[in-house]
């Protein structure tokens, strides 16, 4: 059964979940800073006999975080219940890993009503000395640098969470045992602190400032806190309060399967006389307005949607390698939408065998007919306007408008620098991929990435600020293995022919740079748009029309 994930409100806050199947229900919750990507497994081995819930808690994954300057584990806890009711779900059995179990552990304190029985994987109990410890050291601030040297740190400090611990501390009574993690592994965790930012010392803390010693002593819901052996939280066992009888806390040997096995046997035990849920059902009775994720047989495509006072509606396709920003502009449509292109956003869980133009279109197509537009203007830029003639001509008579935006018309010898320069985003064990994302979203912004990077292709500009970097680093390194693919079929499209077989009314605008304006000549030459005189003696742009 295939895993789904939707956006859902709580207030003034979207949070995403994944889901699947019918049954008792069970809520998974993550531990920091990591999203609920990690418990996809989980999810797919218990989602045939329940309806399985996992949230990306906040602040991290793609839900926003709490409104909060330093949000407490009762906080974290509150959001989960919440969210248990903005689901509709009365009761449910509750896992949570590391912070996750911190923050189900209150849960179930807070909301006994809303938890049938509670699982915690290593329950963390800091004495004041290591709190103080961690707090001081195990979360210093991350800022992106102009040089990306933040990346390498940040590679480093990764995998030698799993070489010390705390990872700061060097010493022989901290080493640990753990095998040497895969450079896949690395990459992912690096993965998750970009999509956090600087805000993953947020989430991180909470626990660190927990200091409720007998909250396992004052649980009133059938509990079970296992701590696997080889876990760094496993001393901890022996910190919990004298507990309930109904709480059992104990040592698991055996690595995961054996806590997995354990965990199991939880739900099946307190899943007889639990009732029904069909997640679908009620994820989609809570789903959000403003932002949601709609499935199509390619993949599941991450959209915004933007109410406005205008007319008609507004596709906005943003470039590849760069996050999705609303338009700067006061005179909305009636509708804009924002997809995130594959590999992007919240459309990263894309396959990047189905991001040619046509495939990422009928993906749009798609979802066109899902939000039930019906006159729709397209705007493009960049890579995208490949997508965006492509889609036009597969919308028909529904579109009413294209706006190609520095539009990428190579010849050649163009397309193979451009090629060339892509970064090798395959995982190493010295984190070097992150570095190459880097290097490419920063010398974009100084070279013309289709000419050789010599004084005739230096762009005249200020340097690139670097979060402006960062946010567009963050996108390529998502999107891995689609952001090549969609480079190399956007640079394959004639974009010339596809235009010329439009009916409707087109626009290339080009931003006022030798090189843009060059590009968009040719393309204008080729699909017969005539410059706009007028525009282009009171504009930063040129502009080339044909009505």
């Amino acid at each position: 059964m295939n895993v789904r994930k939707q956006f859902v409100d709580i207030a003034d806050r979207r949070v995403l979940v994944r889901f699947a199947g019918s049954g008792p229900a069970i809520l998974l919750l993550h531990q920091s800073p990591q999203s609920s990507r990690a418990l996809i497994p989980w999810i797919e081995r218990l989602c045939d006999r329940f309806a399985v819930f996992a949230p990306d808690t906040p602040g991290f994954g793609e839900s926003d975080p709490l409104p909060l300057a330093q949000p407490e584990i009762p906080d974290f806890a509150k959001a989960v219940a919440r969210l248990i009711d903005t689901l509709g779900i009365e009761r449910a059995m509750v896992y949570g890993v590391h912070t996750g179990a911190v923050t189900a552990l209150r849960l179930a304190l807070d909301f006994p009503g809303k938890v049938a029985a509670l699982v915690c994987d290593g329950y963390a109990r800091f004495n004041a000395a290591e709190r103080e410890a961690l707090l001081a050291h195990y979360l210093p601030p991350f800022e992106p640098a102009w040089d990306g040297t933040h990346l390498a740190w940040l590679f480093a400090r990764l995998r030698e969470q799993h070489l010390f611990f705390p990872w700061h501390d060097g010493s022989k009574s901290a080493r640990l045992s753990y095998p040497l993690p895969s450079a896949a592994h690395v990459h992912d965790d690096v993965l998750n602190v970009l999509d956090a930012g600087d805000g993953y010392r947020v989430g991180y803390r909470a626990p660190f400032l927990y200091d409720d010693a007998i909250a396992a002593a004052r649980l009133t819901v059938p509990t079970h806190i296992f701590y696997r052996a080889e876990d760094v939280l496993s001393p901890h066992l022996h910190r919990l309060p004298g507990i309930p009888a109904h709480v059992v806390a104990e040592l698991v040997e055996g690595g995961p399967p054996s806590l997995i096995a354990r965990a199991d046997a939880v739900f099946a035990a307190y899943a007889v006389e639990a009732p029904i849920v069909d997640s679908v059902k009620h994820v989609d009775a809570a789903r959000a307005a403003s932002q949601r994720v709609i499935a199509t047989d390619a993949g599941e495509l991450g959209v915004r949607l933007i109410e406005g006072n205008g007319v008609g509606s507004v596709v906005h396709l943003h470039d590849v390698g760069s996050p999705s920003r609303a338009p700067v502009t006061s005179d909305l449509a009636a509708k804009t939408i924002l997809p995130d292109l594959p590999g992007h956003g919240a459309s990263r869980d894309w396959p990047h065998d189905q991001c040619s133009p046509a495939a990422v279109s009928r993906a749009l197509v798609a979802m066109v007919d899902s939000l039930g537009l019906v006159d729709v203007a397209i705007v493009a830029t960049g890579g995208s306007c490949a997508i965006g003639v492509t889609l036009a001509l597969a919308l028909g008579a529904r579109a009413t408008h294209l706006t190609l935006h520095d539009p990428l018309p190579l010849d050649d010898f163009e397309r193979a620098q451009f090629l060339s320069l892509l970064p090798d985003l395959t995982p190493t064990s010295t984190g070097s991929q992150l570095l190459g994302a880097w290097n490419f979203a920063r010398m974009k912004y100084l070279f013309w990435p289709w000419l050789p990077q010599d004084s005739l292709s230096a762009t005249q500009t200020t340097a690139p600020a670097a979060r402006r970097v960062q946010a567009d680093a963050v996108e390529i390194l998502r999107a891995g293995k689609c952001f090549h693919a969609l480079w190399k079929g956007a640079l394959a499209i004639d974009l010339g022919l596809v235009l010329a077989q439009l009916k409707i009314p087109v626009e290339l605008l080009a931003t006022a740079e030798d090189e843009p304006i060059r590009l968009a000549a040719r393309l204008a030459a080729l699909a017969g748009l005539e410059l706009n005189e007028a525009v282009a003696q009171n504009d930063e742009r040129k502009i080339w029309r044909r009505r």
